[in-house]
């Protein structure tokens, strides 16, 4: 009777032995499934909740790569150098009701790609340091891969960390989930930064050129290619030589360096051996000096074998760039001391240059090559060092000049005293010598303030055109704004009531076809007044208010009015608005036709849209003071708030677009038009408004004079015959 039961028993032990590898594969997922990370309003730095997996072969794909086991990152460990292939998995939720941006930063390697989850599968993106900018997700210097996240939504992330050369492969396992905003600042402050030190690099460049086209000089010349290596080593390491000028040629960027440091590095001793004059006053240093730019042919001949063959040299290269490039700075310094102590006393200005560039350099090497700290200090101590180099070196120069030509003018003064003791009769000819020789260095004087007035005017003329640049950069951003926010919410609109006319026409009775007709009619000249508005402000701007055609003529002031009432009545009429038009017939002004018409109508839009369904709007028109007319728009609308009315008109701040009683979008440029066309023509335009009780807009134009009125009518009478 027992046989039953131990049966069953049997049959239930051999179903959990089954159900057994099951169950540890789970609880195998279980223990490797990565920590969710949930996505914050600021910057993330994340490192612990990844999950890792080290890809020997480097020919795994994510299909292959996903039965495989990943370990926790480990934040301690340092990664061994190589080419090898790493993949990361991280899971990202978006908490918020709406949706994020964030920029994905792994760090610079050779190339990435991240796979991220969709309804569909796995979408795929591509950059890294060896990539063309062109072909990066995110075109920058730095390997930005763009994330955006639904909101409540979870997503899965599949990184492929592959290291090509040793340059380009971080230490550690870490990912930043940057704002767009944050690296948009960055990049702003970088190109600001960067460019004032570049235009500072620039500048000297070009005094000392100038310096060695007045006195001939070979240490100007020296430094002169010196500072143009500086600067082109700095234009590569903060990213400008890739972008500006091999974008295509990412491998070549990553070599380059060893021939920039080394055109610069050899120049900075050639000049050091000049200007210290070593080859004659101490040999034995100018023999060290000379063995030093020597070395220079070791890291050049490891770039270019990195670069032909197989061979990943870079990381060394860097390495023996640093040792060669401390031994320079430092024999630079010995150097200077030693000419010093010999009783040369420009060596003093090179001394001191040098210890504030060798200190900075200093850091900077150390940095590089991971001895120090990676911050601010470090990495921008070196360009603080050459531009205190720079402007110490420009009077050490100052100083060298000055005593070599005292030094002339001493020995010619000796020449003079044993001529005149040894022969009487070569008296007149030494003073002609002399006098020459002073003329000789009052024309170089002369030249050589020449030569710095036209520097300094071409310094101004720099600053001028960065202004304009800057404003031309200003008018491009803000026109690309309006482009892509403003437009798009009537073009939605219009593709909406299009796709409801073209889904449910034969449902809809005909006094909802008209209503939607009317809408869309209505989106449609919003839309055009936008355009035009857009068009006219950009032509403005573009041509400077210099090529703008300009036409004044005598106008009928009651008809351009009735005009234009006319032309928005139907825009009226969709709120119910009532019009007041109290013009004189007989008055005329002297103004652009265009330019009126286009003042007129943007004063009657705004009150239609800023008035309230059935609201009063009055036209008026009189004669004023000073042969002036003066033309007046009043609502009973919202009126103007105290810190848009602070801003309007002023093309400096531009007041933020408002929309309207029934949320009628606009752009701003509206009123900052109608005061450029009214002022054009002679005239001003203010605004009297009271917050919820309607505004007054009115603006003056001359009138036509009699004489005026005559001449025109002469004129076309001598036409017509």
């Amino acid at each position: 009777m027992f046989a039953p039961s131990y049966t069953c028993c049997l049959r239930r032990f051999f179903r959990v032995l089954a159900l057994l590898p099951f169950l540890l594969a789970v609880l195998q997922a279980r223990a490797q499934a990565p920590d969710t990370v949930d996505v914050t309003a600021s910057e993330q730095r994340i490192a612990e909740a990844l999950q890792v997996y080290h890809d020997p072969s480097a020919t795994l794909t994510l299909d292959q790569v996903q039965t495989h086991r990943f370990t926790p990152n480990g934040t301690g460990t340092v990664l061994q150098p190589g080419k090898t292939v790493h993949w990361v998995r991280v899971v990202l939720r978006n908490p918020s009701d709406r949706e994020q941006m964030r920029l994905l930063y792994a760090g610079d390697w050779s190339h990435i790609e991240l796979f991220q989850q969709t309804g569909a599968g796995y979408t795929l993106k591509r950059t890294g340091r060896l990539l063309p900018i062109g072909e990066r997700d995110v075109p920058s210097y730095k390997s930005y891969i763009r994330l955006e996240l639904l909101p409540n939504s979870t997503t899965t992330l599949f990184l492929r960390l592959q290291s090509d050369i040793d340059l380009y492969k971080p230490q550690g396992l870490q990912v930043q989930l940057l704002l767009p905003e944050q690296v948009s600042a960055a990049n702003s402050d970088r190109l600001f930064g960067q460019g004032l030190f570049i235009g500072i690099i620039l500048v000297m460049t070009l005094y000392n050129l100038v310096l060695f086209a007045s006195v001939r000089d070979r240490s100007y010349l020296y430094y002169v290619l010196a500072l143009l290596g500086t600067g082109l080593y700095f234009m590569f390491y903060h990213g400008f030589a890739l972008e500006l000028l091999w974008p295509n040629s990412p491998l070549w960027n990553a070599h380059s360096f060893p021939f920039i440091v080394t055109f610069n590095g050899l120049f900075r001793v050639l000049f050091t051996r000049h200007y210290l004059n070593t080859q004659r006053t101490m040999p034995v240093w100018d023999k060290m000096l000379t063995l030093l730019a020597l070395l220079y042919i070791l890291p050049v001949g490891m770039g270019l074998l990195s670069y032909f063959t197989p061979l990943d040299l870079l990381q060394a290269c860097v390495s023996l760039i640093g040792i060669i490039g401390g031994l320079v700075l430092l024999a630079m310094v010995l150097t200077s001391i030693q000419s010093l102590r010999q009783g040369y006393r420009p060596a003093l200005y090179f001394l001191i240059a040098n210890v504030f560039f060798v200190v900075g350099a200093l850091l900077f090497i150390l940095k590089e090559n991971h001895l120090v700290p990676d911050n601010l200090v470090t990495v921008y101590a070196a360009q603080v060092g050459v531009v205190a180099q720079v402007v110490l070196f420009s009077l050490g120069l100052a100083y060298r000049l000055n005593t070599v030509t005292s030094e002339l003018n001493a020995k010619v003064l000796e020449k003079e005293r044993l001529e005149r003791e040894k022969e009487t009769e070569r008296k007149l000819l030494i003073e002609q010598q002399k006098n020459e020789l002073e003329v000789m260095v009052a024309n170089r004087t002369a030249a050589l303030r020449h030569r710095t007035q036209e520097l300094k005017d071409t310094v101004r003329k720099l600053k001028a055109s960065e202004h304009k640049l800057r404003r031309l950069n200003y008018f491009k951003d803000r026109f690309f704004s309006i482009i892509s926010h403003d437009i798009r919410t009537p073009l939605a609109t219009l593709e909406s009531f299009l796709n409801i006319l073209v889904n449910f026409s034969d449902k809809m009775k005909p006094e909802q076809m008209q209503k939607l007709a009317t809408h869309t009619q209505v989106s449609v000249r919003n839309l055009q007044a936008l355009l035009e508005n857009l068009l006219q402000w950009s032509t403005a701007q573009t041509a400077s208010g210099h090529h703008v055609r300009f036409e004044p003529e005598a106008l009928q002031v009651a008809e351009l009015v009735n005009r234009n009432v006319t032309l928005l009545k139907d825009t009226a009429d969709t709120k119910q608005i009532a019009w007041q038009v109290e013009v004189p017939m007989q008055l005329q002004v002297r103004a652009d036709a265009h330019m009126l018409d286009f003042v007129v109508r943007n004063l009657l839009h705004n009150a239609i849209k800023f008035s309230y369904p059935g609201g009063l709007i009055q036209v008026s028109a009189e004669e004023g003071p000073g042969n002036m007319a003066t033309i007046a728009v009043t609502d009973q609308g919202t009126g103007v708030s105290p810190d848009v009315l602070a801003t309007l008109f002023k093309l400096e701040t531009p007041a933020m677009a408002t929309k309207g009683t029934i949320n009628e979008k606009g752009t701003g440029l509206g009123l900052l038009l109608c005061r450029d066309f009214v002022e054009r023509n002679g005239g001003t335009i203010q605004v009297e408004t009271a917050l919820g009780k309607g505004s007054r807009f009115y603006f003056t134009v001359p009138l036509v004079i009699p004489e005026q009125a005559t001449d025109k009518q002469l004129q076309l009478e001598g036409e017509i015959c």
